[in-house]
C-alpha cells in the first residue's frame, strides 16, 4: 500500500479567544465531530465541560472564509482520566477539501511505523509532519482511571502544540490514536523521544459513540488516464548527468550513520522517495554529494542505470527541469514534440520502469511555499503530480530531495521518507575545523562547535577566515561575538559574511556583489566580458590602499582568493562557479541597494547572454532560449525593459508564432518572463514598459499564465487592467476579446452573474467595432453563461443568433465551430437535442482536424463520448473519451483536461466501475480544485457520489452530493442543482 490517509486534509488547529494556538485535533465524521486531547480544550477554553466553545482553525480549507470556524465539546469523559475529548463543529458541512480521518484500534499496531501532522513550534514553522514507531501499549499510571493503557510512541518530533494530533499507523492506514503526553527525559539520553497517545479505541465508548473500521480502504491501483499510445522507454548507457551539481568536498567529515541510512534507503524496494530536509547551511547538498560518490565506487550496492541531479536554486524552472530529465532518459525525444508538461510528465513516468534511475533534486524549497497554511506545498501543480506519481507507481527508480521545508505534498506515501539533517556533533565540527586548518586544543574547538550549535556553513567561514587572516590560530575566534540562542540561524551567516567583508578588498566586495547578480552557475568565459575593470587595476592589500595595474591574470587570481575564503565555489570539471545560496542572498542584497551599480551589472550580464544566444532558431529548445530568457531577467534587473520586451517578443515568442506557449507549453516560464516586468515582481503595480500595447499584452499574458497553470482566482484582475488600457484607446475589438476572456474565467470559477455581466459587455464592444465576428465570438459566452445558470431561454436565442451570423460570415460553415461549437453542442445535449448536438459536433471535429486545433478536437470527441454515451453506444463512447484523453494529455489546456477525466470517470461511475471512475475522478478533482474550478468541481462531486453509491459507501455518496449541492446553490448553478437533487432522491431509494 503505497498511498494512506491524507493527514493534513482532517487536521485542524485548535486555538484560544486570543487566536493562539493551543494545540491540534482531527475531523473523525462528514458532519462535523472533531477529536482533540481534554488538556487542550482545557487550555483554550478554561474548562471541559459539554457546550464548552473553542475556536477551530482549518488551514488546508481550500476557501479562506472557510477557515475560521468554532465548535463545542459534544462528549467528554467524567469519571475516567483518559485525555480526549469530542467537538462539534458550528457546521455539519465540512470546508471544501477537508476529508474525514478513518478510525481504528491501536491493538494490532504494535511494531508498526505512523506518520503525524500537528502544530509544534520549530523556529519560524508551525505545522509539520512527524514520524515513528508505535512500541506497544504501556500499562496505566496507578494515580488515573482510564478506559485503555496508554500506546507508547518513539518519535523524534513530538513536541508542545502536537497534542490531539492523530496517530496514523502506515501499515493498516486507521488513525489508531491520539497524542496526548510526550515524555522530558530531562535531558537523559534514555527515552528522550518517547511519547504517549489514548487508543481510539477508547472514543467508541459512552458517551463519544464513535465508529471505528475493522479496515481502511485499500487504495485502488492507479489506472493510467492519460493513454498516449505506445510510449518510449529510456535508452541504454546513461550514466550521469550532474547539470549544476557541487563538486565534492575535500574537507568531508563525519556523518556516517546517515550516510549508512541513505544506503538502506536505497536497497529498500518500499522506499522511492527521500527528502533531506534541513536549514540552509546545514550540508544537504554536500551530504548527497557525499553520499552519491560513496554510491558509485561501492561495488557491494545496486547501482543506478543513470544519476539526474537538478539544482533549483540554479535553473528554478519546472519547465526546463522536464524537458532535460526527457534528455537525459532517451535523448531520441524530442521535447519540442511533447507541447504539454502534462504529457512530458506522462512520458517521464512511463520510462522509470526501464532502469533504476537516481534522481536528485537540491534546493526545492524554491519552488515550495514558505509561509502561511499551504507551508511546505509545491507552487507547481505539475512537479506535485509528478513526484505524487513517482511516489505511488510501482518501479525501481529512486528520488532524493533536498530541502529546507517538508514535503508536506507526500506526506500520504508510505513510499517517502522524511530524514531530518541536523547540525554536525562535537566531534564532526572538531575534526571539520582540523582540516580546514584551524589550530587550537580539542577543548577549545569544541567549545566553538558549541557557541554555533555544529552549523556547518558557518563553521566553514569561520575555519576559512581564521586561516586565511589569523593562520589559523583559533584565539581569534573572539572577535566575533557568539550568537545568542534566540540569533535566528541565517542571521548567523550574515554575521560571519559582514565580519569577511570586512578584511575583503574593495574590488573583492565589489567583485562578489556582481557575482550574486548571475543566477546561473557562471561560467569562467563570463568573467572577463562582465567584469573588465577588475582586468587593468586590482588592489591586492587593504580597501583603503590604492589601486595598482596587474596583468591580465589579475581577475581570475581575486577569483581564486575568493573560492580560497570558501565564499565562491569552483566546479573544476564543468569549468563555472557558483556561490551558496545564502552567502547569495546577502551579497545580492547589498547589490540591489547600490542602484546604479547594480543596473551596469545586469546590463553587462545581460550583453553576454545575448552574445551567447546567438541566431534565433526556428524551432528552438527551452534550453536553446535559456540565453534569451537570461536576459530578458538581467535587462528587467536594469531597468531596460523596452529592450527586454522587444527580445521576447522576437527572439523567445517569435512575434506570432508564440513559440514559447504553442510549440513548448512553457507557461511556468512564460509567467516568469512577464513578472519581471514589474518592479520586484509587485504585479499591483504597473509594467515597466513605455508603450500602452506592451503593457495590455503582458497583462494579459499573465491573466493567461495564471489561467492555464489553475491559479484562475488571481487572474481577474490582469484581464481587468487589460481591458481598461484597450478601453481607454477606443480599441473595442481587443476590448472585446478582454471581455470574452473575463466571461470564460468567471464561469470557470463559479462567478456566473459575473461571466454573464462579462459576456455581454463583449457583445455590446462588438457592436460597438461593427465587427459580425466578434459579435459571432461573442454570442456563445452570453448563452453558455446563461444555460449555465437555467435560463434556457436567453441562451437558445443567442446561440441562434451566432449559429446565423456565423452562415452570414461563411456560408460554407452551417454550424458554429472551435470552441463556440463546443459549448453549442454540450448546451444541446443537456437539453435534448441530441441529434443536431452530434451534426455540430461531427462538422465542428471535421473543421478542427483540417486546421489542428487540437484542444477543440479532444473537446469534440468528448462530447461524441457523451453522446455515444446517451445511448447505450459503449464502446464507441469508450473510444472517443480515450482519444479526448489522449490529446488533452499533449497540450496545456487544463480545462480541457478536466473536463475529458470527467466525462469519462462519470460515465464509468454509472457503469459501476468503480477502479476507472475513482482514478479519472480523482486526478479531475484534483487539477479542478487546485485550479478554482468550481462548476467542473461540483459536475465532478456529483459523480463521485455514483462512483461511491456503486461502492456501497453511502455516507460518502450523500457527503459528495450534498456538497456539490451546497456549491450550486452557492454559485447559482442550475445544473449542479438539478444533478445533485436527482442523485440524493436515488439514494434515498435505495437506502
Amino acid at each position: 500500500m503505497a498511498q494512506i490517509q491524507t493527514l493534513p486534509k482532517f487536521t485542524v488547529q485548535i486555538r484560544n479567544a486570543d487566536n493562539v494556538i493551543v494545540g491540534t485535533g482531527f475531523v473523525v465524521s462528514h458532519t462535523g465531530e472533531i477529536v482533540t486531547c481534554y488538556h487542550v480544550v482545557r487550555d483554550a477554553g478554561g474548562q471541559v465541560a459539554e457546550g464548552v466553545e473553542v475556536n477551530v482553525y482549518f488551514p488546508k480549507a481550500r476557501k479562506q472564509e472557510q477557515k475560521t470556524h468554532t465548535a463545542t465539546v459534544k462528549a467528554c469523559f467524567l469519571e475516567h482520566d483518559d485525555d480526549v475529548v469530542v467537538l462539534q463543529l458550528d457546521t455539519t458541512r465540512l470546508p471544501d477539501g477537508i476529508e474525514p480521518a478513518i478510525l481504528g484500534i491501536a491493538e494490532s499496531s504494535a511494531g508498526h511505523k505512523f506518520k503525524s501532522f500537528g502544530y509544534r513550534r520549530l523556529q519560524n514553522y508551525q505545522g509539520l509532519p512527524a514520524e515513528g514507531k508505535i512500541v506497544d501499549f504501556a500499562e496505566s499510571p496507578g494515580d488515573r482511571i482510564l478506559h485503555s493503557d496508554p500506546v507508547m510512541l518513539s518519535s523524534q518530533h513530538i513536541d508542545s502544540g502536537m497534542s490531539g494530533s492523530a496517530v496514523l499507523d502506515i501499515e493498516r492506514n486507521l488513525v489508531v490514536g491520539v497524542i496526548a503526553e510526550t515524555w522530558d527525559s530531562g535531558g537523559s539520553e534514555k527515552d528522550r523521544d518517547t511519547s504517549f497517545a489514548v487508543d481510539c479505541r477508547v472514543l467508541t465508548f459512552d458517551p463519544m459513540c464513535l465508529q471505528l473500521a475493522d479496515a481502511a480502504p485499500t487504495p485502488q491501483p492507479t489506472i493510467n488516464s492519460n493513454p498516449t499510445g505506445e510510449l518510449p522507454v529510456s535508452q541504454p548507457g546513461i550514466v550521469l548527468n550532474l547539470n549544476n551539481a557541487p563538486a565534492p568536498l575535500e574537507e568531508w567529515v563525519g556523518r556516517v550513520d546517515f550516510l549508512q541510512t541513505l544506503n538502506q534507503d536505497w536497497v529498500d524496494p518500499n522506499c522511492s522517495i527521500v527528502g533531506l530536509i534541513g536549514f540552509g547551511g546545514e550540508g544537504k547538498s554536500s551530504l548527497t554529494r557525499r553520499w552519491l560518490e560513496n554510491l558509485l565506487q561501492d561495488s557491494s550496492l545496486p547501482q543506478p542505470t543513470g544519476v539526474f541531479w537538478w539544482g533549483f536554486y540554479e535553473k528554478a524552472s519546472v519547465d526546463e527541469f522536464f524537458e532535460a530529465a526527457l534528455r537525459f532518459l532517451n535523448d531520441k525525444i524530442d521535447p519540442r514534440l511533447l507541447t504539454s508538461t502534462t504529457i512530458k510528465v506522462q512520458v517521464i513516468l512511463a520510462m522509470l520502469n526501464s532502469g533504476r534511475y537516481l534522481f536528485i533534486l537540491d534546493g526545492l524549497e524554491v519552488l515550495q511555499q514558505q509561509e502561511g497554511d499551504d507551508y511546505g506545498e509545491l507552487k507547481s501543480v505539475d512537479l506535485r503530480e509528478f513526484l505524487r506519481e513517482f511516489a505511488a507507481r510501482r518501479h525501481e527508480s529512486f528520488c532524493l530531495i533536498n530541502s529546507r521545508a517538508p514535503l508536506l505534498d507526500l506526506i500520504d506515501f508510505t513510499t517517502h521518507t522524511h530524514r531530518d539533517v541536523e547540525q554536525l556533533t562535537v566531534d564532526e565540527g572538531r575534526e571539520l575545523l582540523k582540516k580546514l586548518g584551524v589550530k587550537g586544543t580539542d577543548a577549545q574547538l569544541n567549545r566553538v562547535v558549541q557557541q554555533w550549535d555544529g552549523y556547518a556553513l558557518v563553521l566553514s567561514l569561520l575555519g576559512s577566515y581564521l586561516v586565511d587572516n589569523y593562520g589559523g590560530e583559533i584565539e581569534h575566534i573572539a572577535e566575533i561575538p557568539a550568537p545568542t540562542a534566540e540569533e535566528p540561524r541565517y542571521e548567523r551567516v550574515r554575521r560571519v559574511l559582514r565580519r569577511y567583508d570586512e578584511n575583503l578588498t574593495a574590488a573583492e566586495q565589489e567583485l562578489m556583489r556582481g557575482l550574486s547578480a548571475f543566477r546561473l552557475p557562471i561560467p569562467e568565459l563570463a568573467l572577463q566580458q562582465v567584469f573588465p575593470q577588475f582586468e587593468a587595476a586590482v588592489s591586492t592589500s587593504a580597501p583603503s590602499e590604492q589601486t595598482q595595474p596587474l596583468n591580465s591574470d589579475s581577475l581570475l587570481m581575486m577569483v581564486q582568493r575568493l573560492v580560497n575564503y570558501r565564499i565562491l565555489r569552483h566546479n573544476q570539471q564543468e569549468n563555472y562557479y557558483i556561490i551558496h545560496p545564502l552567502i547569495r542572498a546577502h551579497y545580492l542584497e547589498i547589490l540591489h541597494h547600490e542602484r546604479e551599480e547594480a543596473e551596469v551589472v545586469h546590463q553587462r550580464i545581460a550583453d553576454y547572454y545575448i552574445d551567447k544566444a546567438g541566431e534565433t532558431l526556428e524551432n528552438p529548445t527551452l534550453d536553446d532560449l535559456a540565453p534569451f530568457i537570461e536576459a530578458v531577467h538581467h535587462l528587467c534587473q536594469a531597468g531596460n525593459y523596452d529592450q527586454a520586451a522587444l527580445i521576447c517578443k522576437k527572439h523567445i515568442y517569435q512575434d506570432a508564432h508564440r513559440v514559447l506557449i504553442n510549440k513548448l507549453g512553457a507557461w511556468e516560464n512564460d509567467l516568469t518572463l512577464m513578472l519581471g516586468f514589474f518592479p520586484n515582481g509587485d504585479t499591483s503595480q504597473e509594467p515597466q514598459v513605455s508603450n500602452s500595447n506592451s503593457k495590455s499584452f503582458i497583462l494579459n499574458e499573465v491573466g493567461l499564465c495564471l489561467t492555464y497553470l489553475g491559479r484562475m482566482e488571481e487572474a481577474p484582475t490582469f484581464y481587468e487592467r487589460h481591458n481598461t488600457i484597450t478601453l481607454s484607446r477606443e480599441d473595442w475589438e481587443n476590448a472585446s476579446i478582454g471581455y470574452r476572456n473575463l466571461a470564460e474565467l468567471y464561469a470557470y470559477l463559479g462567478k456566473l452573474t459575473a461571466s454573464a455581466d462579462a459576456a455581454r459587455e463583449a457583445l455590446n464592444l462588438a457592436h460597438r467595432a461593427e465587427s459580425k465576428i466578434d459579435k459571432c465570438n461573442s454570442l456563445p459566452y452570453v448563452g453558455w453563461a446563461t444555460y449555465l445558470q437555467g435560463d434556457g431561454e436567453t441562451a437558445s436565442a443567442a446561440f441562434q443568433q451566432a449559429e446565423a451570423l456565423e452562415r452570414e460570415i461563411d456560408s460554407a460553415k452551417l454550424y458554429l465551430y472551435s470552441l463556440r461549437g463546443i459549448m453549442h453542442a454540450d448546451y444541446l445535449r443537456r437539453l435534448g437535442s441530441g441529434d443536431y448536438a452530434r451534426q455540430v459536433t461531427e462538422a465542428n471535429l471535421e473543421i478542427c482536424q483540417r486546421n489542428n486545433w487540437l484542444s477543440s478536437i479532444s473537446s469534440c470527441h468528448r462530447v461524441l463520448g457523451d453522446l455515444d454515451a446517451d445511448v447505450g453506444q459503449h464502446e464507441n463512447a469508450r473510444k472517443h473519451y480515450n482519444e479526448a484523453l489522449k490529446i488533452a494529455c499533449k497540450i496545456s489546456k487544463r480545462p480541457v483536461l478536466i473536463q475529458a477525466l470527467l466525462s469519462r470517470g462519470r460515465w464509468a461511475a454509472r457503469r459501476g466501475e468503480v477502479a476507472a471512475a475513482r482514478s479519472d475522478l480523482e486526478e479531475a478533482l484534483n487539477y479542478a480544485c487546485a485550479g478554482g474550478y468550481r462548476i467542473y468541481e461540483a459536475d465532478i462531486r456529483v459523480a463521485l457520489a455514483w462512483m461511491q453509491l456503486a461502492n456501497h459507501n453511502y455516507p460518502a455518496a450523500k457527503a459528495e452530493a450534498e456538497k456539490a449541492l451546497f456549491m450550486s446553490e452557492e454559485t447559482g448553478y442550475h445544473w449542479g442543482r438539478v444533478d445533485a437533487g436527482e442523485f440524493l432522491q436515488t439514494l434515498e431509494q435505495n437506502l
